[in-house]
């Protein structure tokens, strides 16, 4: 399970960065904070296009995100954020891609990512 500090950031506006491997090198794609859905030990995150960041995971499933929010307490103060280690697949059909549909009537496919790790960094 994901820590209730994940949790609290999913409730703030942020940036979501998603990397993953390519033949010429890391790609990253972004989402945001309020796009992902979390189911058990999975994140649901809407994909519009992220074409390469398929290919990519066709080739090599691995994913690293990292999330975060100024909102939310950190080690330190204010600010805190997380990296997260984990599989991914894209889903094209299922209850779990229509219920996305409904919520984002624009995306093409779900980014699903199974979390290995999730690390507080701030």
């Amino acid at each position: 399970m994901l820590p209730e500090k994940f949790h609290q950031i999913l409730k703030h506006e942020g940036v979501v960065a998603i990397a993953t491997q390519g033949s010429d090198g890391p790609h990253l794609v972004n989402s945001w904070n309020s796009y992902i859905e979390v189911a058990g030990d999975k994140l649901l995150i809407p994909a519009g296009y992220m074409n390469e960041t398929e290919d990519n995971i066709a080739k090599n499933n691995k994913v690293q995100l990292t999330v975060g929010s100024k909102e939310v307490e950190g080690f330190n103060g204010p600010g805190t954020g997380f990296l997260v280690k984990g599989t991914a697949k894209f889903i094209k059909s299922g209850a779990e891609y229509e219920a996305m549909k409904k919520r984002f009537p624009w995306i093409r496919a779900v980014l699903e990512v199974t979390v290995d790790n999730a690390n507080q960094t701030l």
